[in-house]
């Protein structure tokens, strides 16, 4: 019996009570009851092959499907709605000799979060008696010094920050404009010839190219297994959920691609083409999308 613990991705990233999320488990295997399965695609299998029977007040799991990926790589997507918050454990599954093993899932609470946002509000602080006027002017004295420090420090730096944000705005927005360019051109008709495993390098290309450019880490060079990792360490989290998830889409048609490259019979789907360019445009236009909760931080994180 050989036990797998795979490489989860929850999308979207938060989930609450009664939300419909997706559970995707990336694993290699060389179990032959694996590519007997997969032998024509992706294939829904019954819940029966969990080893523990589910936990229907925890969880509802209303669709299990697993994918071929690459060689001995497959994907499982399990689609469920949780019923509780805290973390949630899914029961492994055991297919042929294998046997997948999961890490615990978190549900939000949304007033537990509530709760905590209560308790930071700021406090009035408590005074004595006859030192309010004393505390008010010593601290109005500090801000006027604290500004001038500021202003005389800073002063000499803030046309150079503007400058240098301003090229960062300009080179985002033509590496932008030319992925997309390059990303529409792979299906028009002139590039339409491409065998599926030759577009399927293209789409990498591009895409590899758009983020090294636009996250400062070397994607062009770094394996699919690794890109969550590097988005994680350049972003450091300060990403809307919407940005996360546009990433984590755009790694998963990665391990889409690599299996149609290095798979000696594999295609696309009918119209998977034009779907995989359709969503990778979609995913780019929600990264570069400039929100507010992102302007303070866009000078610090270049993300």
């Amino acid at each position: 019996m050989e036990n797998i613990k795979s490489q989860q991705i929850l999308i979207p990233k938060k989930v609450y009570i009664g939300d419909t999320a997706e559970l995707r488990c990336t694993f290699n295997s060389s179990e032959l009851k694996f590519k007997q399965l997969t032998m024509n695609g992706s294939v829904e299998i019954n819940t029966e092959v969990f080893t523990q029977a589910l936990d229907a007040n925890d969880f509802e799991v209303s669709k299990l499907e697993l994918f071929p990926v690459g060689v001995n790589y497959y994907q499982l997507s399990i689609t469920f709605k949780a019923w509780k918050t805290g973390n949630i454990q899914f029961p492994s599954i055991k297919i042929g000799d294998t046997e997948l093993l999961f890490e615990p899932v978190n549900i939000v609470s949304i007033t537990e979060q509530n709760k905590i946002s209560s308790l930071k509000e700021n406090m009035d602080p408590l005074l004595l008696p006859g030192t309010a006027y004393k505390l008010y002017g010593a601290l109005i004295i500090f801000v006027l010094l604290l500004i001038l420090a500021i202003r005389i420090i800073v002063k000499r730096k803030k046309i150079m920050f503007f400058i240098h944000n301003q090229q960062l705005l300009r080179k985002y927005k033509k590496n932008k404009k030319l992925s997309l360019k390059k990303l529409k051109a792979l299906i028009n008709n002139k590039e339409a010839a491409l065998s599926d495993k030759d577009f399927a390098q293209a789409y990498q290309h591009i895409l590899r190219n758009y983020l090294e450019t636009r996250f400062d880490f070397p994607f062009t060079k770094a394996a699919t297994s690794e890109f969550s990792k590097g988005f994680f360490q350049v972003t450091n989290n300060l990403l809307s959920e919407d940005k996360e998830n546009a990433f984590a889409n755009i790694a998963a048609s990665f391990v889409r691609s690599d299996y149609i490259r290095y798979s000696k019979n594999a295609t696309f789907k009918t119209d998977e083409r034009e779907n995989l360019i359709e969503s990778a445009i979609t995913n780019i236009e929600t990264l570069e999308r400039i929100e507010k909760e992102d302007k303070d931080s866009k000078g610090e994180s270049n993300a």
